[in-house]
């Protein structure tokens, strides 16, 4: 009778576990930050892909960024906070003054022209739960060009990384953070700006920066289990080559850099 009564123990107390922390995953509230400038053809999509997530957002922020289109009266039909914002040419610009905005416990980043898997804030902010991680990504799918389309083959699977080697495929157009570290990333950014100037890169790639300082903070990590399709800017195979070999040239200075910061 006694392991009967052990056992019945044991199953209520191992069923209690797993409600309270339900009940915890229940109450962290989530923020998702669109980025857009002038995305008029995609950010319908990108607002509904958001709207159809299994783990809904307690709030989606958009930053319509010296928009000239009719980004924003596309945004006003949705339950969602759109924001004009006439800012600085630059994402940066617009990132800094989203973060302004968005007062989650967990802050998922998304560019307009850009949708989500609907498993995406689930995965992310589980992902984002795990390892001492204080900043994830997933898989960014290219859709617009052949060379995006070939890529997509390797890099679905190459993308899956922790630590240091996660820093370079953590990309703006889907990574997620804690909200108390909200202040920590606006500053990155903010300091990205000059150190970007500094280096003379060819553009600032903010997103590698964050990666590169909060790797000194915790852990890095990126997932496949879910995805981010992006509608590249490059609609020709020649430009996206070019544009994958200035990245690797801005990232190379920049790794550079960042070792003797932290020496």
């Amino acid at each position: 009778m006694s392991r009967i009564i052990k056992f019945i123990f044991s199953e209520i107390a191992e069923r209690s576990a797993i409600f309270l922390s339900s009940a915890i995953l229940l109450t962290v509230k989530t923020s998702v930050l669109i980025i857009a400038h002038n995305e008029e053809n995609h950010i319908g999509q990108c607002i509904e892909s958001l709207l159809q997530q299994t783990q809904k957002a307690n709030e989606i922020v958009l930053i319509a960024h010296n928009c000239t289109d009719t980004t924003q009266t596309i945004a006003k039909r949705y339950p969602i906070t759109t924001i004009p914002f006439n800012g600085p040419r630059g994402i940066i610009y617009a990132r800094i003054e989203g973060l302004r905005q968005v007062t989650g416990d967990i802050i998922l980043c998304i560019d307009g022209d850009s949708y989500a898997a609907k498993n995406w804030i689930a995965v992310m902010t589980k992902t984002l739960k795990q390892n001492n991680n204080v900043l994830v990504g997933s898989w960014i799918k290219f859709k617009g060009n052949l060379f995006g389309a070939i890529s997509n083959l390797t890099n679905n699977y190459f993308c899956v990384s922790k630590g240091e080697r996660a820093a370079q495929w953590i990309w703006g157009p889907s990574m997620a953070f804690w909200g108390k570290d909200t202040e920590k990333v606006r500053h990155i950014f903010e300091e990205s700006i000059a150190l970007s100037e500094q280096l003379a890169l060819s553009r600032n790639p903010d997103d590698y920066w964050l990666a590169l300082f909060m790797q000194q903070e915790g852990g890095l990590q990126v997932t496949n289990k879910t995805r981010v399709t992006i509608h590249t800017k490059e609609t020709s195979i020649k430009t996206a080559i070019a544009r994958n070999k200035e990245n690797m040239r801005n990232g190379n200075k920049m790794k550079a850099f960042f070792k003797t910061l932290v020496k």
